[in-house]
């Protein structure tokens, strides 16, 4: 009987993917989706069009893979707050900061995730990606949940509705994150987000206490 195999992208292959998801990314951050080309990514890259089309499609597959991949590096972030040993309430704010931390490095994959409004490519594609941001957020949302959760029955906080306290809580990060990304006065630089963002750390700590 003949077995079929599935080959592993080649190492040219890989290499090429990840330029044009790099080169991608940070022109869709800086000028937004709809104003980015498919000629100014491949011009970016030092890739011919036809390469880019090769490996994609359109552009709006590329926006596509490109939230699945800020989905992924997300989602690995995220995951190395929980467990360590460390207890319930030190997850809650290891999350936290590991949430924060990874949107201040990756700009444009917050402007993906969290910034729907900005950039959302026609059709169906656009449903999909909506779909699978909302499916990563709820688990994101329910390791917050989680956290709080134990913790309440630890005695370490107390918290009587932990689920709305894990949306609050992700809304009140997005919205902290977001005025670095502001055009006008109101914009923060990261010297200023962190402390913002320091002193948000204290309220949560102070305002869940026992």
């Amino acid at each position: 009987m003949s077995r079929s195999v599935v080959r592993r992208p080649d190492r040219r292959t890989a290499a090429t993917t990840a330029t044009i998801l790099d080169t991608a990314n940070r022109l869709f951050t800086e000028r937004g989706f709809h104003a980015v080309t498919m000629d100014a990514i491949a011009d970016s890259a030092g890739l011919a069009v036809g390469s880019i089309y090769h490996h994609f499609g359109n552009k709006e597959r590329l926006y596509l893979a490109l939230v699945e991949r800020a989905l992924e590096v997300n989602e690995k972030a995220m995951a190395v707050a929980y467990g360590g040993g460390r207890n319930p309430i030190e997850e809650l704010f290891a999350a936290s900061d590991a949430y924060c931390r990874f949107h201040l490095d990756n700009p444009g994959y917050f402007r993906m995730i969290a910034l729907r409004v900005l950039d959302v490519p026609p059709g169906d594609l656009a449903s999909e990606a909506e779909r699978r941001i909302a499916d990563k957020v709820e688990a994101l949302v329910g390791g917050v949940t989680d956290a709080l959760r134990r913790a309440d029955t630890a005695g370490q906080i107390r918290c009587p509705d932990p689920q709305r306290t894990a949306i609050f809580l992700w809304a009140a990060w997005n919205g902290v994150l977001a005025l670095r990304m502001r055009p006008d006065r109101l914009a923060l630089d990261d010297v200023e987000l962190q402390q913002v963002l320091e002193i948000g750390r204290d309220i949560v700590h102070r305002g869940l206490a026992t």
